[in-house]
């Protein structure tokens, strides 16, 4: 009884939010051009990166997500380009959803550059309610469901050596077929930032915040503490509100970076799994005698 009460939970938790942004604990190495088209060229070297989480784990029908990342600049390193391809599965809804980036970046000062971009692609929908028990397979409400969605989004950001702001909306406008009451997809809100403080020649921090809000969901927020040494290894704590706390562990060895991350439950879920799993690696095109790729905030 009890899997059953969990599973029509869990369904219409699907129906109500479908297609809402995936969820990530490793949000500040190198990683928010899913949300973000402004991060595109937001470091001078290319880069190709994989995440694969695994939500809730031991939680039937739980978020499982496998997301591709690829970024470069194209033009006097003032236009830039990205890819993000993602695959998400809740439940009984599998969604696949590709995307182009571009976005232009404006030298303040000599510190300082501020980025805009636009983000234009389609999100494939398909919810499969034949894997539902205990339902008229006759009934129209219960068939497998496609959809194909185009949407558009928009970003900014501003950084320096030591300071990232940001603010998007990644799905600003999305074009279906329906009334205004029936949409599928609803606009994600981010506002983020975060700050490197250099303790001495060994030890650096990197404290962020990340801001989400959807309608008819309460306001969420990430507050995350990196600790790296020799800018090699880090170690990362995080608290995301009523939702969870999470620990990670990341290295950078020359051009390879990789990123683990366990999030553990404190919300009413938590008596019916054992976890959040997040696995994150990438590779940067950049040449050896480039300089300290560090420096960036693209790999807070």
């Amino acid at each position: 009884m009890k899997k059953i009460i969990i599973a029509i939970l869990l369904f219409s938790a699907v129906v109500v939010n479908a297609q809402q942004e995936p969820q990530y604990t490793q949000n500040q190495f190198n990683s928010n051009l899913e949300i973000n088209p402004a991060y595109a060229g937001a470091n001078d070297d290319a880069s190709i990166s994989l995440r694969f989480r695994k939500q809730w784990t031991g939680f039937a029908g739980a978020p499982t997500t496998l997301s591709f990342i690829g970024e470069t600049k194209v033009y006097k390193k003032v236009l830039a380009l990205g890819v993000t391809v993602n695959s998400d599965w809740i439940g009984i809804t599998q969604s696949t959803s590709a995307d182009l980036n571009l976005a232009s970046h404006i030298r303040l000062s000599e510190k300082s550059t501020i980025s805009v971009g636009i983000k234009a692609g389609v999100n494939f929908l398909n919810s499969d309610f034949s894997k539902l028990e205990n339902v008229d397979p006759n009934d129209p409400l219960y068939t497998t469901e496609k959809r194909t969605l185009p949407y558009i989004g928009f970003g900014a950001l501003f950084y320096t050596r030591k300071l990232y702001i940001g603010f998007s909306i990644p799905r600003l406008v999305s074009i279906e077929n329906v009334a205004p009451q029936s949409k599928i997809t609803k606009p994600h809100f981010y506002l983020y930032g975060g700050y490197r403080i250099r303790v001495n020649e060994d030890i650096e921090l990197r404290p962020a915040l990340l801001g989400k809000y959807v309608s008819a969901a309460p306001f969420e927020v990430d507050i995350a503490m990196d600790v790296w040494y020799r800018k090699v290894i880090g170690l990362g704590v995080s608290y995301r509100t009523s939702d969870a706390v999470c620990f990670m562990i990341k290295s950078r060895i020359q051009g390879f970076y990789i990123g683990y991350s366990y999030d553990m439950t404190v919300s009413g879920l938590r008596t019916f799994n054992s976890g959040t799993h997040e696995i994150y690696i990438g590779f940067e095109f950049g040449k050896k005698s480039s300089p300290d790729r560090n420096q960036n905030n693209r790999y807070f």
